[in-house]
């Protein structure tokens, strides 16, 4: 099966004003460097004429913020002039940009994409417990702003469930109905201490009480609650990854249900061109894939043929017999309509 290149996934900017617990960033702040992608990069090392294939982009990253990247808006901007339709999903915690900074990507964004908003409290003490550094006012200030000059883009509010936040759901959920959002999703996670005692300890604050709130098996899963009838864009690309999926299920080709050859390609600010985000991110487990894609897999320094072409990408990737993999993407795991309940 040729390499999907549908849907790319793509860290602008590593850099982020916040300082989350349990992200990379604050876990391993030794290893961070700290890099932006430019116009400069996408219009010469990717290009016109890939934007036009492309059918989606998610702007987010394993470190940073998208919006922190100094040339945002003169992105997206390009993005749409070259390729209207291609669906941009921007992810962001929303914090220390103005009304004007909003009033403009507001009127860059159209029917075709979407714009999550990742609030875990109701107001600036409770949100701040997790997504630390945060400005509530300049997020509310965003979220209103964005939400005043467009009408069309899809909304949505995505809330982690913490044990500081996990009698207070509703009140977060309200906030999404009170702007007139889309959707409020709430993230299930497993990054707590009853799943990695270890790193977290047996005692871990930050994990619910209420275990129904902890992902049963996967790194996270999620439940939607839809506030509009708008329709989610993005239905046709989903239903082309899961015709993949299940060509992938019922061949041996695949360890799991991989994005290499299915769902889409990391790239991380570094320019570094991974399978994915979880093989892409710092851990130590993930050393030897991080060392390869820093030589030979960058993008400021060889083509995207040049890559998708190479025989680690062509032959060694389908039997990558990885445990993050086996982890995270698993035949039985993987399939998102598993995972997401509609309230």
């Amino acid at each position: 099966m040729a390499l999907a290149l549908d849907h790319w996934h793509i860290e602008v900017s590593s850099i982020c004003t916040l300082k989350c617990p349990r992200c990379p960033r604050t876990e391993m702040p030794e290893t961070l460097i700290n890099r932006q992608l430019t116009l400069d990069f996408f219009r010469t090392r990717i290009g016109e004429s890939r934007i036009k294939k492309i059918r989606k982009i998610t702007f987010c990253g394993d470190d940073g913020d998208p919006i922190y990247a100094k040339e945002f808006l003169q992105i997206v901007e390009w993005i749409k002039d070259v390729n209207p339709t291609l669906q941009l999903l921007i992810i962001t915690n929303g914090s220390y940009k103005n009304a004007d900074w909003w009033h403009k990507l507001a009127t860059l964004l159209n029917e075709h994409d979407e714009m999550h908003w990742s609030l875990d409290g109701w107001d600036q003490e409770s949100n701040i417990k997790y997504r630390v550094n945060c400005d509530w006012k300049s997020i509310m200030l965003g979220l209103i702003t964005f939400r005043v000059y467009n009408k069309i883009t899809y909304t949505v509010v995505a809330t982690i469930a913490f044990r500081f936040n996990e009698n207070n759901l509703k009140d977060i959920n309200q906030i999404a109905v009170d702007n007139e959002f889309d959707c409020w999703q709430l993230t299930k996670s497993t990054k707590f201490g009853s799943k990695y005692p270890d790193a977290y300890g047996n005692d871990d604050l930050l994990e619910p009480l209420d275990k129904t709130l902890i992902a049963s098996g996967l790194r996270y899963e999620r439940e939607q609650k839809y506030i509009t009838t708008k329709t989610r864009p993005g239905a046709d690309l989903k239903e082309i990854f899961w015709e993949r999926a299940k060509q992938l299920q019922n061949s041996k080709e695949y360890p799991a249900l991989c994005y290499i050859g299915n769902k889409g390609v990391f790239l991380k600010a570094t320019g570094e061109f991974y399978p994915c985000c979880w093989v892409a991110n710092r851990y130590p487990h993930n050393k030897q894939i991080i060392e390869l894609a820093e030589t030979k897999f960058n993008l400021h320094n060889t083509t995207i043929e040049n890559i998708i072409n190479d025989s680690y990408w062509t032959n060694e990737f389908k039997a990558f017999d990885y445990h993050q993999c086996k982890a995270k993407c698993t035949k039985a795991k993987l399939h998102d309509k598993l995972h997401v309940t509609e309230w």
